[in-house]
């Protein structure tokens, strides 16, 4: 089995005061806010303005290997989807400090609806994949929830047909997985996306690249093959922590 190449660029401020260019609801406007604060992942929303305090400072979980922090969800302000008003978004984002390195996530998309009953959200962060301006490295348990729909890969291998691609839990790895046999590869790079399951796409928001939530119809992730022939395609994803991945079986 080939993995295939990730990238892992990760763009890091080495100011000596945090500079964070914050964007909070969908209809709110950017923000700059100049913050000196202590080392430590923190997360943020509408709750705290986008400006972590103490109580909002993440903690690192042995048992998890990560950092979680607990969100109430009543804290989070939730607004409509762009793809309609049966869907309720709300957003989060993930601020790491260390020293010199600062590393904020994009805008994580929360839906409401596919919540239930819970009364709070766990936020998982793991700093050391985090990428600067990207989803990689965060994520939380309404990602793991298959309530109102499951993941699916909607793909050129597919014809984009989200029903066929739909993702299965695999509980030992907590991992979502797609797998595809016996494809007859002819062109080397094929693209695909995340989402929830159904040919509406929606809600738009959790569409997912590999990279940032909210894909548009043009923000597709991509994997390549190194030669035409006959493939098992195995997709993983990975909602703890928005990691989405394609490996590979030559036949």
């Amino acid at each position: 089995m080939k993995n295939l190449s990730k990238f892992k660029t990760t763009l890091s401020i080495t100011v000596p005061f945090l500079v964070l260019f914050i964007i909070g609801t969908v209809s709110s406007c950017m923000k700059v806010l100049n913050l000196q604060i202590p080392d430590g992942v923190y997360v943020v929303g509408d709750w705290n303005e986008w400006v972590p305090a103490e109580n909002d400072k993440m903690t690192f979980s042995t048992s998890e290997d990560a950092y979680v922090f607990e969100l109430p969800v009543a804290s989070i302000t939730f607004n409509p989807s762009r793809s309609g008003n049966d869907f309720s978004i709300g957003y989060y984002k993930v601020i790491y400090k260390q020293g010199g390195v600062t590393k904020v996530s994009s805008a994580i998309p929360v839906w409401k609806e596919n919540l239930g009953s819970d009364t709070k959200l766990t936020i998982y962060a793991t700093p050391t994949i985090m990428k600067n301006g990207l989803a990689v490295g965060v994520g939380d348990s309404e990602k793991m929830k298959t309530a109102q729909k499951s993941w699916s890969i909607g793909s050129e291998i597919n014809d984009w047909n989200l029903v066929q691609g739909v993702m299965t839990w695999d509980a030992t790895n907590k991992v979502f997985v797609y797998e595809k046999t016996n494809f007859t590869g002819q062109k080397k790079e094929y693209k695909y996306k995340l989402s929830r399951t159904d040919n509406d796409w929606k809600p738009w928001e959790m569409n997912f690249d590999g990279k940032k939530y909210d894909a548009g119809p043009e923000q597709d992730a991509s994997f390549s093959l190194r030669e035409a022939g006959t493939y098992d395609l195995k997709f993983t994803y990975n909602p703890k922590f928005s990691i989405l991945t394609v490996t590979y079986t030559k036949k």
